[in-house]
């Protein structure tokens, strides 16, 4: 099968023919027809977690998926041969990813049924962004009367997590440096939206909702009080709790309920064939992109 894999820590990553995987028992295989580029691919492919994960070269990598099952191995009950899904593949090695013609996951984790709502080629962005996005909105007060700020809402994570937070009830403040980035945001349910050019964050903040704020994050997955990095000593009484983006069971009917129920709905900006993968990511590291990176295996 075709694939995008590392083949070392000194060489760009290839496409390369590599062998198609088989399910073993309680595993499924599935032909992906969509992925998405996002930052932790980048992170992957540049070595930077090296030092804490085996890299299996040649290691396949990518995370996010759709696509329909094609092989169902011994023990699997929940899926069937040519379901569509959509999922997210997190391992505790580098490798076995989702850049290829087709992906193993274990039948109970990673892959959900695709919501309803959306086609292939849009399921392929959401599952990485959204339960990240879902997981930081849940980890702030968030609920009805309540009010969230979504910094950097405009990025792959940003966008989910604003629908997110409105579908939980929430009032929203989004950032936009731009005004057709404003008028994403408000289609989007964002309620108020402040322009950080325009002076200090936090006074901004202030000026737009002088009652003060019950939650705050900051898209595309650096946000020091909700996701990784908290430092305890520069936060001091501010709460803030470490984000891991699990693609379990329970996040996945999460999202694929606020998806099809509530109208949660990936923004991509752009979609890209398989064979321009490395245009996605020279797209994703000049910055400045609007929802998500598509990249469409299919054609």
């Amino acid at each position: 099968m075709k694939a995008f894999v590392l083949t070392s820590f000194d060489h760009a990553p290839e496409f390369a023919d590599v062998p198609e995987p088989e399910p073993g028992p309680g595993e499924v295989r599935v032909r992906v027809h969509a992925t998405s580029v996002n930052p932790v691919d980048h992170m992957i492919r540049s070595g930077f977690f090296r030092a804490v994960q085996e890299y299996r070269f040649p290691a396949v990598f990518g995370r996010d998926f759709a696509g329909v099952v094609q092989t169902v191995g011994d023990g699997v009950t929940r899926l069937r041969e040519g379901d569509e899904v959509y999922g997210f593949v997190k391992r505790d090695y580098i490798g076995d990813g989702t850049f290829a013609d087709y992906v193993v996951v274990p039948g109970g984790f990673f892959v959900a049924a695709k919501p309803s709502r959306l086609s292939l080629q849009q399921a392929g962005t959401l599952a990485q962004a959204g339960i990240t996005a879902l997981e930081c909105v849940e980890a702030v007060p968030s609920g009805p009367g309540q009010v969230v700020v979504v910094n950097g809402a405009t990025g792959g994570l940003g966008t989910f997590a604003v629908q997110i937070a409105k579908a939980r009830g929430a009032d929203v403040v989004a950032t936009a440096r731009s005004a057709d980035r404003a008028e994403l945001l408000r289609s989007l349910g964002a309620d108020y939206i402040i322009d950080p050019t325009q002076g200090d964050l936090v006074k901004l903040v202030r000026e737009a909702v002088p009652e003060g704020v019950d939650g705050i994050l900051r898209g595309g997955g650096r946000a020091a009080s909700v996701t990784n990095g908290g430092v305890p000593e520069l936060m001091g009484p501010i709460a803030f709790a470490n984000i891991h983006s699990t693609p379990s069971p329970a996040n996945l009917a999460r999202l694929t309920a606020l998806v099809d129920d509530s109208g949660v709905t990936p923004v991509v900006a752009d979609t890209f064939r398989f064979d321009d993968i490395d245009t996605a990511f020279d797209r994703l590291l000049a910055g400045g992109t609007a929802g998500k990176l598509a990249v469409s295996l299919d054609g």
